[in-house]
Formats: C-alpha cells, sequence, structure tokens
C-alpha cells in the first residue's frame, strides 16, 4: 500500500510540471526509477502493471514535449533538432572530403608525393572540422 502512496505521489509531481531546473535527462531517469518500482511491486497484477506503465509512459512523453518545446521556444530549436543538424553538416563534410581527395587523384599534373601530401593535409582538415563538430553534438 505504501509503494503505491509513493507512486501516486511521485507521478503527480512530475506531472504537474517540468521544473526549469531539471534537465531532461534527469527528469527521463526519475520516470525511470517509477518504471523499476511499478515492475518490482507484488500487489499488482500483470495487466495492473502494464496499465500503469502505459499511463506513465504517456506523462513522461507529455513532459519530454513540454521540455522540449520550452528548449525550443528558448533556443530555437529542440535538442533533436539541433542534433540531426548536426549529423547532416557530419555528412556533407565527409562527401565534400570525398569530392576533394578524388579530385587531387585525377590532378595530373601533380606529382605522386605532391598528391600524397594534399590528402594528407586534407584529411588533417577533416579530421579536426569532424571531431569539433562531434564535440559540439555531444554539448546536446
Amino acid at each position: 500500500m505504501n509503494k503505491i502512496l509513493v507512486l501516486s505521489l511521485l507521478s503527480l509531481g512530475l506531472s504537474v510540471g517540468v521544473s526549469a531546473q531539471k534537465t531532461q535527462e534527469q527528469m527521463n531517469k526519475e520516470y525511470g526509477e517509477q518504471y523499476r518500482a511499478i515492475g518490482q511491486d507484488r500487489t499488482l497484477s500483470g495487466q495492473e502493471k502494464g496499465r500503469k506503465k502505459r499511463e506513465l509512459s504517456a506523462k513522461q512523453r507529455e513532459d519530454n514535449r513540454a521540455y522540449n518545446e520550452a528548449y525550443r521556444q528558448k533556443n530555437g530549436y529542440s535538442k533533436d533538432d539541433r542534433k540531426q543538424q548536426i549529423e547532416n553538416r557530419i555528412d556533407n563534410l565527409e562527401k565534400k572530403y570525398e569530392n576533394d581527395k578524388k579530385q587531387i587523384d585525377n590532378n595530373k599534373s601533380l606529382s605522386d608525393s605532391q598528391r600524397k601530401t594534399q590528402k594528407e593535409a586534407l584529411k588533417k582538415n577533416y579530421k579536426s572540422q569532424k571531431e569539433a563538430l562531434k564535440k559540439e553534438k555531444d554539448k546536446y
């Protein structure tokens, strides 16, 4: 009985509103604890556990949507949108690298050593740009 009371209080606290100080990761971690508590509650039948988990899942989705909307209003894009934009930039960088490498290979006016030097410089530049984009992506 105490577990049910605790679960209901926790779910009410989370669904009332998303705290501006909580990150989405912290919020989802709390939901994970609630899922675990429901799964371990021996007083509930399997169907009741499933129902409670579905209700909790709906609340979690709504809180995540609210968080993303607040983030979007503050920063212009949601975290997922920004990550996708960075992924696209990484893909474009890879395509550009491959095209530039082909151009160096197809340039017959260069000697083999010049091609090799230019390819190494291109690769070094490519790797540094890709690492910078990956670090930027990890921020989100």
